[in-house]
Formats: structure tokens, sequence, C-alpha cells
């Protein structure tokens, strides 16, 4: 595990320099920092009077309610026992969120009816930094935790210079190969000649369907995060690599949401259609999944995170996660990756004290191993000696080998709202709505929401520095 750790830290410096006892709840989406004068102490109380959860104190009691995935859900649920060796009378109330899109809905109507949980667990950006804005999350700096994380870049978890969010994983978007259903159709796919560009990725999809795979890629056009995996992959790794500054330039009014740039990315997409199932617009997120096991669509877009979701349905798929490789030139491509999974603490935690205290077993070497030897999450701490899948090698082999530059998870930077009009605007195109009426929809609401919040805009652009 000391290997995958020096791994991870090649991982984190290079894109900081770039830029469960009780219920489980299954939802579906239907004051300032200083407010609390007592989250600054039961914070600094949490850090000195424990050590990993395990000093020298009187035990906890309560329950804490917290929001997050159905995966960390059941590693919450392996951490949890640990921490109640010493404090036996602590529970978890699970409140599980299918989806980013869901947690977000979820936490407005929260926020709306004063319901907010304990904690919750969730992706870092700009929505969650509202939330520390508005005072809803309790500022984490003076927890002793942050010193345990490998070097990377806390921007999206911070809020005037405070953590509000502890990551737990590392993402790295990618293309995720059902390697197992590849070679059963004799298609050879190995750490030596897996694709590099756009044109190389084109001709392993060809091989495919020359091997009897017809519909190699797998795509859940119903769900409008899924749709635009890819998307946002290109975007990082193509638009950004053609212009590093391009989100600034849009709020600059010198690039656009419909100019070539962008319009490119259809093009793109486009020549991946004929590789993606007929019946995709109408494929959910469970079904995507099911045909990428049984080998039907071996291919799809996602974080590496996934690779935890998909071993939890069946152990036994042999997966291989590739880096992003939709650049023309090969000497463009770049491996996407940035912190993630950030455990927050709520303003109307009823136990403030035990959130911190849950929190600082959970980030310590014990707590953390557990958490991500469960999830499959790439780790975050120092101390960490969680064993991870072997569909990440290559991955490794790569950072280990220091091959590729790093592009960031840019998008999470974006103003809130503009993420889910793009990824409707993607749905639209993939049901038949032609790009530059698409494209042309996103620059009008991109338009609407920064003359909304222009302090944002403002305040966005102070803090750039240009690439």
């Amino acid at each position: 595990m000391k290997k995958i750790i020096s791994l991870v830290l090649v991982l984190v410096m290079l894109f900081s320099l770039a830029g469960c006892s009780g219920n489980v709840k299954k939802d579906t989406a239907s004051n300032n920092k200083g407010a609390d004068t007592n989250a600054d102490s039961a914070s600094e109380s949490s850090a000195a009077e424990s050590n990993g959860g395990s000093g020298e104190k009187a035990p906890y009691s309560g329950t804490i309610s917290i929001a997050c995935g159905p995966l960390e859900a059941a590693a919450l649920s392996e951490v949890l026992p640990e921490y109640q060796k010493k404090n036996p009378d602590v529970k978890l109330d699970t409140i599980i969120t299918q989806t980013v899109t869901d947690f977000e809905t979820m936490m407005t109507s929260w926020i709306a009816s004063g319901t907010l949980p304990d904690m919750y667990i969730a992706q870092g950006g700009a929505t969650e930094q509202g939330y520390a804005k508005s005072g809803y999350l309790l500022p984490l700096t003076d927890a002793g935790i942050k010193d345990r994380l490998v070097d990377g870049d806390l921007e999206l978890f911070t809020y005037n210079n405070d953590l509000y969010a502890f990551p737990m994983a590392l993402s790295v978007s990618a293309v995720i190969v059902n390697k197992g259903a590849l070679a059963k159709a004799g298609v050879d796919l190995n750490e030596n000649n897996y694709p590099k560009n756009w044109q190389e990725f084109l001709s392993l999809l060809d091989k495919c369907v020359a091997a009897g795979i017809k519909k190699p890629l797998g795509i859940s056009g119903k769900d409008t995060s899924e749709v635009t995996a890819w998307t946002f992959q290109y975007m990082y790794q193509a638009i950004y690599g053609k212009n590093p500054n391009w989100y600034a330039d849009v709020l600059r009014d010198k690039a656009a949401w419909n100019d070539d740039l962008y319009l490119e990315m259809f093009d793109k997409y486009a020549q991946m259609r004929p590789y993606i199932p007929d019946d995709a617009l109408g494929t959910d997120s469970d079904g995507m999944r099911k045909s990428f096991i049984t080998g039907e669509t071996p291919f799809i877009f996602q974080t590496a995170m996934v690779v935890g979701n998909i071993k939890a349905l069946d152990p036994e798929v042999e997966i291989m996660v590739l880096p992003s490789c939709f650049t023309d030139d090969e000497k463009d491509q770049t491996l996407i990756s940035g912190f993630d999974c950030g455990v927050s603490i709520t303003k109307d935690a009823k136990n403030k004290e035990l959130c911190f205290d849950f929190l600082d077993f959970l980030a310590s070497e014990q707590g953390a191993t557990i958490f991500n030897e469960s999830t499959g999450y790439l780790p975050t701490t120092r101390d960490n000696d969680a064993k991870l899948d072997p569909a990440y090698d290559l991955i490794y082999e790569i950072l280990d080998n220091n091959k590729l530059p790093n592009s960031p998870i840019l998008s999470r930077q974006w103003i809130a709202g503009i993420k889910e009009i793009v990824k409707a605007g993607q749905q639209d195109w993939f049901a038949g709505t032609d790009a530059k009426s698409v494209a042309d929809k996103i620059q009008e609401e991109h338009q609407r929401l920064v003359q909304a919040d222009p302090d944002w805009v403002n305040e966005f652009l102070a803090n750039y520095k240009d690439r």
C-alpha cells in the first residue's frame, strides 16, 4: 500500500500544480460561518481530545444522520463497528442519495424546510461552496485532520480559506472497460496497446464490432449525468487543452458555449453514435451497468470510483481503467483527476462534538483504510493501507512513470446551475435536437445565470490566474 500512496501523492501534486447500525433510508429527488459559536470550539475540542477517535475521554452517544451514496453507506456500515468499540452507543441514520443531482435537489428541500442532516458526503464544487458561503456548513479547519491529506488542490472544498469538506476519494475521469468481455471476444487490450488518441479509440471500438460486439459503447441517455460523462471528459482534455482559459474567456465574452471549439464536441460525439445501442435514449444507469457487466456494452465513460459500484454488483467482472483518449494527437493526452467525496458537517447537526469526533475517526488511518477498501476509492490520506482493485493498475503505471500531465475537473468551478443546463442540452442533442440550437440555448442560459449573479463572476475573475 505504501507504493499506492506514493503514486497518489504524485497524482495530487500534479493537479495541485494545474490549478451501518441504525436505519437506512432511501430517498429520491422529489447562518454564516461564525453564526454558531459552538462550531469552532467543538472542532477544537474534538481535535484536542481525540486521537483517531480513540482518545482518553468519555464515550459519545447518540445518532448521526448522514446523507451519502449507496457505496459510501455500505462503507460507513463497516466503519461504524470499529468506532463503536470506543463509543458503543453511537448509531448512524443513513440517507441514501443516488446521484449528484439527487443530492443537490434534496439539499434544496432540506434547506427550505430546516431539516438538514447532521453530515453528508458529496462531490466538491461550486454548489457545495455555495452551501458554505450561505452558512449551512461548519468549518473543519481547526478539526486537526487537514494535515492527514496528501498534497493536493483543496480549492473546491474550501471557502474563504476555511475547509468545509474532507475529501475521502481521488477521482479519475476515465474510460471504464470490461476487459474480461473483450478477452472473451478475442480482443486484446493491455497496458502496452491501450488507445492514446481519438482515432486509436475508434479503432478499438471497430475491433470490438468485428469481433461480434456490435454496440460496444454503453450510454445511459435517460440520465443527464451519464449522457454527459463523455462530454465533460472531452471538455477537460480537448477544449481546455486547446484553450486552458476557456471558461474564464466565456465569462469575459472572449469565448462562448456556442463557439466552434464547443460545437466540435458534438461532431466527435456523433462519430461514436454507430457504436452506441439504438435504445440508449431509454436506458437508465442501472441498465447501462447491467449491459456493461454482461459484456454487451463493455465500454462506459465514468469516474474510476464506479469500479466499486460495479464490483458490488458482480465481484468477478474484470475491469480495466483507461485514461481519457479524446485528443487528436497522442502528445496532448492527459489524466483527468481531482479530490472527491467530501465529508461535511452541517450547521443543524444535533450533536456537533459527536460529528467532529466521528469525522476524526473516519479520517484516521484505521477509519480511512476501512472506508477506501470498502468503496474501492483511491485514497486521499497519507496513512492508508487499503488494498485496491487491479483495475487501477494502468493508472498506477502511468503515474509511476510520470507519463501524462494532469487535467483538473474544472466544471466544478463553473457558476451554479450551468452544469445542469449543459446536461439537459446534451440529452436534447442525443434525442435529436441539432447541435447549434442546443449550444445557442446553453449560451442563452449562461448569460441569464451570470447576469443574475455578477458578484460571483467578478469574484471568480478577480481570483483567476490565467494558464
